[in-house]
C-alpha cells in the first residue's frame, strides 16, 4: 500500500527522481490507500482505506464510500437483484404521483411516505391507502374485497357514502353459538345475540292469497307430526287430529276474538273454544198505545121482551110484575123494569215493527270488515 500528497516529481538527482515516480505508481496501483484520507486530494481521486477495506472517491469536498472491497461487487445490489443485509433508504419528500418505490413501466404506482410514520401506497398517482399507529386505512371508499378460491367472484366491505363522524366497530373476542348474531351496543362494541324469530304457532292475516314458505293456511288442513313437528310441538292436536297428522286452526270466514284469560270479559272459555252469534238482550219501542177499560151502566124504560111459553129468549131478565100467561111470540109492550149494563173489557195488541238488516246472508250479524287470508307459522 501506498499513499501520496500529490502526484508530482520533482526536478532531482536521478535516483530521487525514479523514488518518487515508484512511490506514484505504487499509490495509483493501490488507489492510495491507506489508514486515513490522503491529505490535498483533488475531485474524483481514488482512496481506498485500509482500516475498513473500502474503495472511496473525492467529491471535491469529502469521500464517498463506494462500496466494500472485501465483497463482490463492492457489495451493492446487482442489476440483476440480490439479497440486501441493510436498510434501503427512499426518498421521504416523495409523493402519490411519483412515489419513492415504483416501477419502471409504471413510475406512478408504488409506495412512499405520506407523512410522518405513515407509509402510503398509490396507482396512477393516487393515494389508495396508508398504514400507520391507527391501522390500515383504505380511502375514498375503497373496497376491501375478498376473494373466492379461484378469484373469479369476491366480498367486498365498503364504507358509506358519508360518515358524519368516525365510528369504530370493535370485535367480540370469541365466536357465538349456532344461530346467534352480531348487535352493537350503540357506542360501536359488537356482541353475539340471539335473535328471536317468528315462533311456531303465530297466527298472522296476509294481505294475498299465496302462502309464503315456513307457512300454512288456517284451514283446517291435517298436516303431518313429522313433516311440521315444530308447529305440532306447540299446538298439538288443540284444533283436531290423529295418528301421524293433526289439524291446524280453520278461520276461514272467522272473526277472531283474544282469549278473555281471566279478564271477565268474555270469560268462561279456552283457546279454539267457538262462539256463535248472538244479539245482546235489548227491547224495541212500539210507540205509543192508549188502551183504557170502559164501564158503561144506566136505565132504560119500555123495554120488550120476546118469549115463548114464558120463557124468556132475550138477554134481559123478567120483572117480578110481567104476565107470564100472555100468548106466545108476543110481546109486552106494557111492561116496564130497569136495566143494567156493564160493558167492561181489556184489549190485546200484538204485532212487530218490521224486519231490519241487510240482505244477502240474513242469518248473520257482523261488522264492517275486509277479506284477508290468516296463515300460520310452521
Amino acid at each position: 500500500m501506498s499513499q501520496v500528497t500529490n502526484y508530482t516529481v520533482d526536478n532531482a538527482a536521478g535516483n530521487v527522481v525514479r523514488a518518487d515516480i515508484n512511490t506514484i505508481l505504487e499509490a495509483i496501483r493501490t488507489n492510495n490507500s491507506g489508514g486515513s484520507d490522503p491529505s490535498n486530494p483533488i475531485k474524483f481521486m481514488l482512496y481506498g482505506k485500509s482500516s475498513d477495506d473500502t474503495l472511496r472517491i473525492y467529491d471535491g469536498s469529502n469521500f464517498r464510500v463506494i462500496g466494500d472491497a472485501g465483497e463482490d461487487n463492492l457489495g451493492l445490489l446487482p442489476r440483476t437483484g440480490g439479497t440486501m443485509t441493510g436498510q434501503l433508504f427512499g426518498d421521504d419528500a416523495s409523493v402519490a404521483a411519483s412515489p419513492a418505490y415504483s416501477f419502471d413501466q409504471d413510475p406512478d404506482t408504488g409506495m412512499f411516505r405520506s407523512s410522518a410514520n405513515t407509509l402510503a401506497f398509490s396507482t396512477a398517482g393516487v393515494e389508495r391507502a396508508n398504514i400507520n399507529s391507527n391501522g390500515l386505512t383504505i380511502r375514498s371508499r375503497g373496497d376491501l374485497r375478498l376473494g373466492d378460491s379461484n378469484n373469479s367472484n369476491y366480498i367486498a366491505l365498503q364504507a358509506a357514502s358519508s360518515v358524519s363522524s368516525n365510528v369504530t366497530f370493535t370485535l367480540p373476542s370469541s365466536d357465538g353459538s349456532d344461530g346467534q348474531m352480531l348487535k352493537t351496543n350503540g357506542s360501536g362494541t359488537l356482541s353475539f345475540t340471539t335473535v328471536q324469530g317468528v315462533p311456531s304457532g303465530a297466527v298472522f292475516c296476509l294481505a294475498v292469497s299465496a302462502v309464503p314458505a315456513d307457512y300454512l293456511e288456517c284451514n283446517g288442513q291435517s298436516v303431518s307430526r313429522t313433516t311440521y313437528a315444530a308447529l305440532f310441538a306447540v299446538i298439538g292436536t288443540t284444533y283436531g287430529g290423529s295418528g301421524s297428522s293433526f289439524n291446524v286452526p280453520d278461520l276461514r270466514g272467522e272473526f277472531v276474538r283474544g282469549w278473555d284469560h281471566g279478564r271477565g270479559a268474555d270469560s268462561g272459555r279456552s283457546i279454539n273454544d267457538p262462539q256463535g252469534s248472538q244479539y245482546a238482550q235489548h227491547n224495541h219501542a212500539a210507540g205509543s198505545l192508549d188502551v183504557e177499560n170502559k164501564s158503561l151502566t144506566g136505565s132504560a124504560t119500555k123495554i120488550a121482551e120476546s118469549f115463548t111459553h114464558g120463557v124468556t129468549s132475550g138477554i134481559f131478565s123478567r120483572g117480578s110484575n110481567q104476565n107470564d100467561n100472555l100468548t106466545p111470540d108476543s110481546v109486552d109492550t106494557s111492561s116496564t123494569g130497569t136495566l143494567n149494563i156493564d160493558a167492561s173489557h181489556d184489549h190485546s195488541i200484538s204485532g212487530n215493527t218490521g224486519n231490519r238488516g241487510g240482505t244477502g246472508n240474513s242469518s248473520e250479524t257482523r261488522p264492517r270488515n275486509i277479506a284477508m287470508m290468516y296463515i300460520i307459522k310452521t
